[in-house]
């Protein structure tokens, strides 16, 4: 039982971050490729750096996947179906997480560049690239906590 409620919490908790992902990747990246890496560094101290430094790391800990994929592991009742797409969301969370060890310093980097047109270019590619790596494995966390849930409701069935 509480495998199945820390369950709804991670996929919950990972449809968030996969819908603002998602957004990241289709709609704000691709939009300041256009506009250039000066507006983004300037919106980004303000958002990212802002109220962001508190808000992104807790939604991408992926705490509720790692503790669901334990709790699953141990309830006989989960089928292995389910706990095999809860140890996937596991291994995507934790590629998130080495991913965002190559996104994080280029965005918390951008106090120390001031207006640097170069370095700041050189930061907006870095964050993009690995932003793009994270956020799919990111979404990959999600797809696989639906799989999990899907998984047991089909096995209630």
């Amino acid at each position: 039982m509480a495998g199945r409620l820390l369950l709804i919490g991670a996929t919950l908790l990972s449809g968030l971050l996969a819908g603002a992902t998602l957004d990241r990747l289709v709609v704000q990246m691709p939009a300041w490729r256009r506009v250039g890496s000066r507006p983004w560094a300037a919106y980004s101290r303000h958002a990212d750096l802002g109220n962001g430094i508190l808000l992104y790391p807790v939604e991408a800990i992926a705490i509720f996947s790692i503790a669901a994929a334990i709790a699953c592991h141990r309830d006989a009742a989960v089928p292995r179906s389910a706990e095999a797409a809860l140890w996937v969301a596991v291994a995507a969370a934790l590629g998130g997480l080495l991913a965002t060890t190559q996104a994080a310093p280029r965005m918390l980097g951008l106090r120390k560049l001031g207006d640097d047109p170069v370095a700041l270019q050189r930061a907006f590619e870095g964050f993009d690239r690995w932003g793009a790596v994270r956020g799919a494995l990111q979404m990959l966390v999600f797809l696989s906590n639906l799989w999990a849930v899907a998984g047991i409701l089909r096995s209630r069935a």
